[in-house]
């Protein structure tokens, strides 16, 4: 399906309405909603149906031509040029064929606006006009409305979705998520405002086109069009007023009794600022900012920077962690002084929020007064990394290494040039390697808990055996949480998970300014516990807790939407639906390119791999392999999906056995490097396979016994209801994989017990029942990536025959199905019949027999 273009849903609308049936409407909106382009599409829809669709645009230099709007318009008499009633006339004898449009009718000359007004309330004809308010339309107009004559559609402002289509399109690209959110928050849903930012933006070189999509440097930027619009708003105010507002721009926020009390009445008055929750003033509209930060000369922005800086760092600041970070970035701007330890702190939480051209910066400026401050180096680093300039974050770890003297300082060293090799160069083992070496060397209790926390995570990356870590009793720096979050991720990947359950409310309690110093930090105590929701079985709650997540993240937190995204498909592949498993990885790999906080880009390509796989993708699947680097290859959430591909392209070859080895082999391996979930999830492939039932059984219980969990204890249960033929425990399997979301798992133990060729055991109609059932999952969920063989599809009933044979077996008839399904009671019975035949009964009674559990 393709994507339908921004406004399409009005557009179609409104050609019902006037096409179809003969209305005139009034199109309200603000300016800059997008009504002309609605109503170019309507015309462009309305002559590909064949209708006549005539424009006419209202505009203030030709409001002093009489029917000067009508100058355009095709096909008018020559006398219509001097008379409206000619032009009422001209209209009136095509008006079956024909349908008036009207744009800013607001601005029509008063000959034009009667010849419209006479169209709709004499004519009768069809028309569609444009104005921004209906209070703002002519009177005539006005009694049109009042009297019934016209409708009022109110342009809605354009959805999420929409406004990403648009931006899209207006660059010819896709936004990356950050730069997304951003101009969105500034041009709130205004096409006029959307187009006009990413225009300026573009032209100033702020929006430029970078590999993983098109990224925002700095503020968005104003057209000098849209910065005359936002001027209007300012034209009446003060020159004192004014710059009160520039000040407020380049603050942010500022406590009231910066702004003298004549320019807050005059601001407010002119609806410029705003009061925030805490007292403090802000500006009322995003896109003032950007125009006053664009007006008056530099030696003015320098002055007013310097006071607002002064302001940020005052007494009634204090208490505001963020305006003291603000005063900071305006010093960096404007060139203000600045206090080391300040500077770095702001570095660290631009870390911490992903901002690494600003924290680079501020490391860079620290460093050039004083080239010897190894927390400056450390920062640096760690943005030259974000950056993709390696050999810069290089060159600064082994200026922070030099300097390294205490155990706190090579600690704090060493975790960020693991964490440099780790996911810059998705290399674990180099990255382990560091966190190794560096245990050696240290004595002080808290570093070695911290670096032991960092081994468990980089060895887990790496395929690596590892010893159990113990959180730390408290977590009172970013190295600290860093290690509470490694013990806590632990539980959800050896297990036992009742440990990760009683940290995580700890975890939950992290203050937020120290989390802030953990990039992604939130996020990797988020993506803990939605582990853990998953790991207890309820994939319905999981998948529900994860769609919220990308939600919040697109609009609040941008940087973390590739963890979600692949967390989603990896769900989706393993329980559900492959297509949009694929679609969600390949988003991932885009956004986990751009930013990825938890090393995950290589498993989002694995991920996309072996969903391409499974939905016929072979192209798209080699692609992607390749896509992984070689430093990756033992990571084991990289060697699992990928060892999942193989075994599906072996079963898919008839090689079944050999894709039963391969599962199990990687399962086996996968416990030996304490991976435990995943090895129960390969081992329950096997299981659903039906083949070496005996040694995934075997292989489950230790998975479960080690780590626990609902979703093991199913998964065992259901390997040893195959290893034993026990058909009732397996029917419990499906009831309890059904209700818990494990559409996959439901339908291959279906197909298992269909395939039972033993009567006494398995009744001709309840094997049917079961293939049934299994059969219509895969018509609502084509994409599922089922272990079982699959039935011949000659065999299966497509959706539609699903839904006339459960309304036929509830007694309706063929006529009453007809009417339901909007066709002919003759296409019901030529599908009853397919369906018949494909299901081997020969009546109505038959059916309710077969459907009867």
């Amino acid at each position: 399906m393709t994507e339908r273009e921004p406004r399409q849903g009005t557009v179609d609308r409104l050609v019902e309405e006037t096409a179809a049936q003969g209305r005139a409407t009034v199109l309200t909106g603000p300016a800059g909603s997008g009504k002309s382009h609605v109503l170019r599409q309507v015309q462009a829809a309305l002559l590909a149906i064949g209708e006549n669709a005539p424009l006419i645009v209202g505009t203030a230099s030709g409001s002093s031509v009489p029917l000067g709007a009508f100058a355009s318009a095709a096909d008018l008499p020559t006398a219509a040029q001097g008379s409206p009633a000619v032009v009422v006339d001209a209209f009136a004898h095509r008006r079956s064929g024909s349908i008036l449009l009207v744009d800013n009718v607001d601005l029509l000359d008063s000959a034009s606006l009667y010849a419209v007004t006479q169209l709709i309330s004499t004519t009768r004809m069809p028309t569609i006009l444009t104005v921004r308010d209906l209070g703002m339309a002519p009177q005539g107009i006005q009694d049109l409305y009042d009297g019934g004559y016209l409708a009022e559609t109110v342009l809605s402002p354009l959805s999420d979705a929409e406004a990403c289509r648009l931006m899209s399109d207006f660059v010819g690209g896709v936004l990356t998520p950050r730069a997304r959110g951003e101009i969105l928050a500034a041009a709130g849903p205004n096409p006029l405002h959307l187009r006009e930012i990413i225009r300026g933006s573009v032209d100033d070189g702020r929006l430029s086109q970078t590999p993983h999509g098109w990224e925002l440097h700095g503020v968005p930027s104003l057209t000098q069009r849209l910065g005359d619009l936002v001027a209007e708003r300012f034209s009446r105010l003060s020159t004192t007023a004014i710059e009160a507002a520039i000040l407020l721009a380049l603050a942010g926020e500022l406590p009231f009794d910066a702004i003298s009390a004549d320019d807050r009445k005059a601001l407010a008055h002119a609806d410029v600022i705003e009061a925030t929750d805490c007292g403090w003033l802000r500006l009322s509209h995003p896109l003032d900012a950007r125009y006053l930060l664009s007006r008056g000369s530099s030696a003015l922005r320098h002055e007013l920077a310097h006071r607002a800086v002064d302001v940020l760092r005052g007494l009634t600041a204090e208490a505001r962690p963020h305006a003291q970070r603000q005063a900071d970035t305006l010093a960096l701007e404007y060139g203000c002084d600045f206090e080391t330890s300040s500077m770095i702190a702001l570095a660290e939480h631009a870390l911490g929020s992903f901002d690494a051209p600003l924290a680079l910066r501020a490391a860079t400026a620290v460093l050039e007064r004083e080239p010897d401050t190894l927390a400056a180096q450390r920062a640096a680093g760690l943005a030259a990394s974000l950056l993709d300039q390696a050999e810069a974050a290089d060159t600064h770890f082994g200026e922070a290494r030099r300097l390294a003297r205490t155990d706190a300082e090579r600690t704090s060293v060493a975790l960020a040039h693991a964490q440099h090799f780790g996911i810059r160069h998705s290399n674990a083992s180099a990255a382990l390697q560091i966190i190794q070496d560096e245990l050696g060397k240290v004595s002080d209790t808290d570093c070695v808990t911290h670096l032991r926390g960092a081994s468990l995570r980089w060895a887990v990356v790496a395929g690596q055996a590892h010893d159990s870590v113990t959180a730390p009793r408290e977590a009172v720096s970013h190295e600290g949480v860093m290690s509470l979050i490694a013990a806590g991720v632990a539980g959800v990947i050896s297990g036992p998970l009742h440990e990760t359950e009683v940290l995580l409310p700890r975890m939950r309690e992290v203050p937020a300014e120290l989390l802030g110093l953990v990039p992604g930090g939130d996020s990797l105590i988020e993506l803990t516990e939605i582990m853990a929701l998953s790991y207890s079985g309820d994939v319905l709650a999981t998948r529900r807790r994860l769609a919220r997540a990308i939600a919040h993240s697109q609009e609040n937190r941008p940087e973390s939407l590739g963890i979600w995204e692949y967390a989603l498909g990896f769900l989706e592949f393993l329980s559900a639906d492959a297509e949009r498993a694929h679609a969600l990885a390949q988003a991932s790999v885009s956004h986990l390119g751009w930013r990825d906080s938890a090393g995950l880009l290589p498993a989002a390509h694995a991920l996309a791999a072996a969903a391409a796989v499974a939905t016929g993708r072979s192209i798209a699947a080699r692609t992607a392999l390749d896509s992984i680097p070689e430093s990756a290859a033992h990571d084991p959430k990289v060697a699992m999906l990928r060892t999942w591909a193989e075994a599906w392209q072996a079963g898919a070859e008839r090689r079944t056995d050999q894709s039963a080895g391969l599962l199990l082999d990687t399962a086996e391996w996968l416990m030996t490097v304490q991976h435990t979930y995943f090895a129960g999830m390969i081992a329950h492939c096997v299981a659903r396979m039906g083949r070496r039932s005996v040694e995934a059984a075997a292989l489950l219980r230790s998975a479960h016994d080690l780590a626990g969990g609902g979703l093991l204890r199913l998964f065992t249960n259901h390997a040893d209801a195959v290893a034993e033929d026990d058909l009732t425990a397996l029917e419990q399997v499906v009831s309890d994989a059904s209700e818990l979301g494990l559409a996959t798992t439901a339908a291959d133990a279906r197909l298992w017990m269909s395939g039972i060729n033993d009567r006494s055991r398995m009744p001709a109609t309840a094997s049917r029942r079961h293939l049934l059932a299994a059969d219509e999952m895969r018509a609502h969920m084509p994409t599922m990536a089922l272990w079982n063989a699959t039935a011949d599809r000659s065999t299966l009933l497509t959706e539609r025959e699903h839904r006339v044979v459960r309304l036929a077996a509830d007694r309706y008839s063929a006529k009453e199905i007809a009417e339901m399904n909007g066709v002919s009671a003759n296409t019901v019975t030529n599908q009853l019949t397919s369906a018949f035949r494909k299901l081997g009964v020969g009546s109505r009674a038959e059916l309710r027999d077969l459907l009867g559990s």
